[in-house]
């Protein structure tokens, strides 16, 4: 990265960019109302054609299923006229107002949309609910990819309807392997692992094979990860070997602190001998009153939500490690007496920040570092509070880009350079966790559109 810094000529070319961008949004959301349009005056019957989707369709020459979503998210998104011709609010109109002034794009819409479809299914959830959940999407998406997005609306559903959807009848039925042997002796095989669970374990095993050796490591991650798979078939044992491995953390709040230490350690290098890996770490993440009650559900390093009755199946076969959550804990801060986090700390930012805790970033705990936010040679402690977790790409640009992090109320928040955010505004990292939603109106929430 270069170290030259961002001069006159670079800060000319990104506020033309950033203004390209905007623009290029308010045409998405003319383009809408436009749609809107077409469809309330009725032209298609006008041209004979079977509704405003296949008018689109032939007018613009595009596909129905383009078609179809530009007159949904136009449905959702315009203001509306009554029976009467009086004008009404779009039906998410903090999600409209943001598209209308260019603060959000169309990844965006489409991920607020599904959250919104999904949260309508919630049978008690109240319309004010729904009015705030818009609200909150609307407002996180202005700082936010759609990636990041999708995390965050992932968690507030989850907020919302912690029972969440019931699982399909004997899922496991549906997970399959196809191997084929061609006639030169080669394998072809493809298959499906349906519990979030099992995919985790199954993660777990191959990716800390997978990773790279060093810099002279040029394979890519498909061939580092089908070495793995030989090297685990290779090594393989059919007798059970080592203690159990699956963890189950309990707790009520999401700050971490962990008591006591773990019965076994987590793996710091490859085994060898013919053993095999041994059991893979899992970690599940479930309100310890959710667990005996089987209600609620069990949250995996990946972010998969775990139906409870899984989570206690696994937790009959699992040491499982407490961890007090809201509270301090002193054997977790070693301060300065080790520059490395050790297993209790770790295990502590693998459940707060869930993974890279670069905002929009999805990098799961296993391929992230632990990174001091005020560092270590410059005095910085060796605790929860001083560090948080960033993949490889996010640690470098935080050490060498313009990214500062601070950390508040025990979470990780990082402000970018004013080249992307002229107002330097701070954005939260790590795991997801949507606040409480509060009973206000919508004229209090947002304007009725644009």
């Amino acid at each position: 990265m270069s170290e030259r810094g961002v001069g006159v000529v670079e800060r000319e070319l990104l506020d033309r960019a950033r203004d390209a961008e905007v623009a290029r949004r308010r045409d998405y959301y003319a383009r809408l109302e436009l749609v809107a349009e077409l469809d309330r005056a009725a032209v298609a019957e006008a041209t004979g054609d079977r509704g405003t989707v296949r008018l689109l369709q032939a007018h613009w020459n595009v596909d129905h299923a383009e078609a179809k979503r530009l007159l949904d998210e136009a449905g959702d998104l315009v203001a509306r006229r009554s029976l009467q011709g009086e004008r009404l609010p779009a039906r998410f109109p903090c999600t409209s107002a943001a598209v209308a002034a260019g603060a959000i794009g169309p990844g965006h819409v489409v991920v607020i949309r599904r959250t919104m479809a999904r949260l309508e299914r919630i049978s008690d959830l109240s319309v004010e609910d729904g009015v705030e959940a818009d609200r909150f999407l609307a407002e996180k998406a202005r700082l936010m990819s759609p990636a990041g997005l999708t995390a965050l609306a992932k968690a507030l559903v989850a907020h919302l309807d912690p029972d969440g959807e019931a699982p399909p009848e004997g899922e496991e039925r549906c997970d399959e392997l196809h191997v084929v042997r061609r006639r030169d002796g080669r394998l072809d095989f493809k298959g499906s692992l349906h519990d979030p669970a099992d995919a985790e374990v199954f993660l777990g095993a191959i990716d800390p094979l997978a990773e790279e050796l060093g810099p002279e490591d040029t394979r890519s991650l498909e061939r580092r990860r089908a070495d793995a798979l030989k090297e685990v078939v290779e090594n393989a044992d059919p007798s059970p070997a080592g203690e159990p491995a699956d963890d189950a953390a309990a707790g009520d709040e999401p700050e971490p602190a962990l008591i006591p230490q773990p019965r076994r350690a987590e793996p710091t290098s490859r085994p060898s001998g013919p053993s095999g890996p041994g059991r893979v770490l899992l970690t599940l993440t479930m309100d310890h009153r959710w667990l005996q009650q089987a209600v609620g559900h069990g949250v995996l390093d990946s972010g998969a939500l775990v139906h409870p009755q899984t989570v206690r199946r696994l937790a009959c076969d699992a040491g499982i490690i407490p961890m007090v959550l809201g509270s301090r804990s002193e054997p977790l801060d070693v301060g300065r007496q080790q520059r490395t986090a050790p297993d209790a700390i770790r295990r502590a930012l693998n459940l707060r920040d869930g993974g890279c805790a670069f905002p929009g970033c999805t990098r799961p705990p296993r391929r992230c570092q632990a990174h001091h936010v005020d560092h270590w040679l410059d005095g910085g402690d060796t605790c929860v509070e001083n560090m948080c977790l960033l993949c490889r790409f996010h640690h470098q640009l935080v050490h060498h880009g313009h990214w500062t992090i601070t950390m508040i109320d025990g979470r990780p928040w990082f402000t970018p350079p004013d080249w992307i955010d002229p107002d330097r505004q701070p954005r939260p990292g790590g795991r997801p966790r949507p606040p409480e939603l509060p009973q206000s109106t919508l004229s209090a929430a947002c304007p009725h559109g644009p």
